[in-house]
């Protein structure tokens, strides 16, 4: 339904039915950070990304490429929480690249944790002290989240890539082999050859921390091996997507996806003149959930707003619930109500506006509705502007019309539902 319709149909008495009964979010982090779980929020999914890890130095001359790190941890999973919690959100740093043509140094840093150094990403090993060759990668740092400061989700740091000799390609990529049951947390430094040579990159840290690349000979030099990732951890998920390793060369990433439970999902809010001048307003609810009270606003201008009365909420509910009210106040023009929602946590929302058209109704007839021949008799009570719209709220036609009666054309229009509007009222009409 589109917004003009819908503005439409409210100025005509009828809320149309909520087909929502939620609203997702999704809030992604690259920085150390801290969020409050919402009111109305029971469950999150986290997706997590580890650190990257930095290349591999070379030396080797052109059209050679520094050898690559690893994959990242990669998890996403389910848990649930409740209002107020707090999630902790670390995002680990990348790797250093390794140094390319150093002698005796050029190790890349590891990724540092922001969560505690604990998880850093160990250092790329240096070239060898014979000669100019590249380093080692530093490693990833890995991610963490906790909830309530217990960690729920740690996310490995990829191995940097190892560093190489004077031999084209010698230094070996970063490596998805995981270290299971380290010692540390953090990643293994890598290693630096005696002689002439690349150094091996650093390793990832994770909830157990990855060894860092070894060297190994080639051609008379050394060139060095890829840091290992490190281990991911999922603790008390409802549910685990992904537990697992994922090409990854950027910072750590953390992404919170969540639904929140509307307040109120409204059916309808309508209104009917009695005889006595009041106006009798009902609305109905599908669903309520903490909800505390509806406060009945009227408004000459639909501006500004005056408190009509309050009626006591559902509180929680997933059935129907009917509620009326009677505005014993009689107006002579046009009238416009809505109602204010109160939560038990005091936050407000408010329906949509409804306008009171008794009053205006008599100024804009048609006949016949619907139409058909491609004609019909439009009567005015006062000499106004008429503006025609189609359903999708497009403006067809704005004409200045006499008071009384005049023939509105419709032969050029296809079959459907429209709108005319005045400065006094509106009218929906069908063409068939």
């Amino acid at each position: 339904m589109t917004h003009y319709l819908q503005k439409v149909l409210l100025l005509l008495g009828i809320l149309p039915i909520a087909t929502e009964l939620t609203a997702q979010t999704t809030n992604i982090y690259t920085t150390a950070t801290t969020w409050n779980v919402p009111a109305g929020v029971h469950s999150i999914s986290i997706k997590v990304y580890g650190g990257g890890g930095g290349l591999g130095g070379q030396d080797c001359g052109a059209g050679c490429s520094n050898a690559a790190a690893g994959n990242a941890g990669y998890v996403v999973a389910d848990f649930a929480v409740s209002a107020g919690n707090t999630i902790g959100i670390y995002p680990g740093g990348t790797g250093t690249n390794g140094s390319n043509s150093v002698t005796n140094t050029g190790g890349g840093a590891g990724g540092v944790s922001p969560y505690s150094t604990a998880y850093n990403g160990g250092k790329g090993g240096n070239a060898g002290a014979s000669g100019s060759s590249g380093g080692g990668g530093g490693g990833g740092a890995a991610s963490v989240v906790t909830i309530n400061s217990v960690i729920k989700i740690v996310a490995g740091g990829a191995g940097g890539g190892g560093g190489m000799a004077n031999v084209a390609n010698s230094g070996q990529p970063g490596t998805n082999t995981y270290v299971a049951n380290g010692t540390s947390n953090t990643g293994g430094n890598g290693t630096t050859p005696s002689g002439d040579g690349g150094g091996g990159g650093g390793g990832g840290g994770g909830q157990y921390g990855s060894t860092g690349g070894s060297v190994y000979a080639t051609s008379g030099e050394s060139a060095g091996y890829g840091g290992n990732i490190g281990g991911n951890l999922v603790s008390g998920a409802t549910a685990i997507t992904s537990n697992t390793n994922i090409s990854w060369t950027n910072a750590g990433r953390i992404e919170i996806t969540y639904l929140v439970s509307l307040p109120v999902t409204w059916l309808d809010f309508t209104l009917a003149r009695q005889t006595d001048g009041s106006a009798l307003l009902r609305w109905r609810t599908a669903t309520e959930s903490d909800t505390k009270d509806f406060t009945l606003q009227r408004s000459s201008n639909a501006r500004e707003w005056t408190d009509i009365g309050t009626v006591t909420a559902a509180g929680n509910s997933s059935s129907i619930s009917n509620y009326s009210f009677r505005d014993q106040y009689s107006v002579q023009n046009k009238v416009y109500y809505r109602i204010r929602l109160t939560n038990l946590d005091g936050t407000t929302s408010y329906s949509d506006i409804i306008a009171d058209n008794s009053q205006a109704s008599s100024f804009i007839q048609l006949s016949p509705n619907p139409v058909s021949g491609g004609t019909a008799v439009l009567s005015l009570q006062h000499a106004s502007t008429v503006v025609l719209y189609n359903s999708t709220g497009v403006k067809l036609m704005e004409k200045y019309f006499p008071a009384g009666n005049s023939l509105l054309q419709t032969a050029a229009y296809p079959k459907g539902t429209y709108f005319l509007k005045t400065n006094e009222g509106h009218l929906a009409f069908v063409i068939q």
